[in-house]
């Protein structure tokens, strides 16, 4: 990938690394992805080495591709302080900032260069939890068209031993929070423990590990379950969620997924599943290529639902459903559910119903092309018996 570094609207800067085809795309649905890191790493951790980046997929799908320093690392600028206050969070002002100032600004300027038709988030970690507070935010109007959003090491569950190391590290540290490089492969990796990663890519530690404002860490560890519905309740684009399988920070188990993905009860879309045999850093493990493959197709799928649906009939504004204890009148229908929507709606008129049928299929046969798979069914997601 290309290096790059620019002044944003307002002053500040953003950096890190891209790709854009070199021929023009032959699809009028191209994703442009933007991935966004979690703690400790900074834009190469999506393009570490041949064998581990997302190029090995998006070059030959002819997919452009940014991935950004986040601000506070590297040469990027930290959120302007008028962005924070005591009532914000700094993965809310990150977020936030993310969808207001720096996604408008990479539409504006390499938008309709790179031949893309919308963004897709590509987001890890922490960057899930910033990722996710800025589609929550995005209201359309901001300058740029949002497609899709992926999620991975996160969950609705912290497992509680890392946890607890993480809280001990902010009480003894003042500034900024250093891993040690073998605890952080631990960890992230799952090296010397299990053989999930080349052991070869630990030559890549000491360069891929930066320092993590303590702010972000705090939040992800203290505040962010008990807010984040608030975000994940407004995203209204296709979601992509994997967890996986031996992820050192983050609890795994089918009710996990499911109720990551009733999170979500505006996505047209949610698939949530597991990754076996994958550590917290799925991007660095032998699971890489094929989860990189997974994420171009989603992507490619969320371009293409993303123009389409401007061609549906608009349906008319949803109409709640009284509580569970009470009685729905028996003259109207309730709506089918639609992947993991869990708020019931109902329909006004057969008509509707008969549409509303028709797009969910619609999409369905979209995101039924080869490398994914689209099921409610999460008995494929067993997890392996750790010995």
């Amino acid at each position: 990938m290309e290096i790059f570094e620019t002044t944003l609207p307002n002053g500040g800067t953003i950096s890190g690394r891209f790709n854009f085809p070199t021929t023009s795309p032959t699809s009028n649905h191209v994703p442009l992805i933007v991935c966004i890191h979690g703690g400790s790493y900074d834009a190469e951790y999506f393009d570490a080495d041949d064998d581990h980046s997302i190029l090995s997929t998006s070059v030959p799908a002819k997919i452009p591709v940014i991935s950004l320093t986040r601000p506070g690392y590297g040469s990027s600028s930290t959120v302007p302080m008028d962005a924070m206050d005591k009532d914000t969070t700094y993965g809310q002002a990150q977020g936030k900032y993310l969808n207001s100032t720096v996604l408008p600004f990479l539409w504006e300027q390499y938008g309709k260069s790179s031949g893309a038709t919308g963004i897709v988030l590509l987001s890890h970690s922490i960057g899930a939890m910033i990722a996710i507070i800025a589609a929550g935010s995005y209201t359309g109007t901001e300058g740029y068209p949002l497609s899709g959003l992926i999620t991975s090491g996160i969950s609705t569950e912290l497992t509680p031993g890392p946890r607890a190391v993480m809280l001990h590290l902010l009480k003894e540290t003042t500034g900024v929070v250093q891993f040690d490089d073998s605890p952080k492969d631990a960890i992230m990796l799952q090296i010397p423990m299990n053989q999930f990663t080349d052991e070869k890519m630990c030559r890549h530690t000491k360069r891929l590990n930066w320092p993590v404002p303590p702010g972000e860490l705090h939040d992800i560890n203290m505040t962010w379950l008990d807010y984040w519905h608030e975000y994940s309740d407004r995203v209204t684009v296709p979601v992509m969620h994997v967890l996986a399988e031996f992820d050192g920070l983050w609890s795994y188990s089918p009710q996990v997924l499911e109720d990551y993905k009733n999170a979500f009860p505006n996505s047209p879309h949610i698939i949530s599943e597991v990754v076996p045999m994958a550590p917290h850093c799925i991007e660095l493990s032998l699971q890489s290529k094929p989860w990189y493959m997974k994420c171009c197709s989603f992507a490619m799928q969320c371009a293409i639902w993303d123009v389409l649906r401007t061609t549906l009939p608009s349906p008319p504004p949803p109409v709640p459903v009284q509580k569970e204890e009470e009685e729905i009148d028996s003259e109207t229908e309730g709506a089918p559910r639609q992947g993991a929507i869990t708020t019931l709606l109902v329909s006004q008129d057969d008509e509707y119903g008969r549409r509303k049928r028709e797009r969910d299929e619609v999409f369905k046969r979209l995101v039924s092309a080869p490398g994914m798979t689209v099921t409610d069914d999460l008995s494929m997601a067993t997890p392996t018996t750790k010995g």
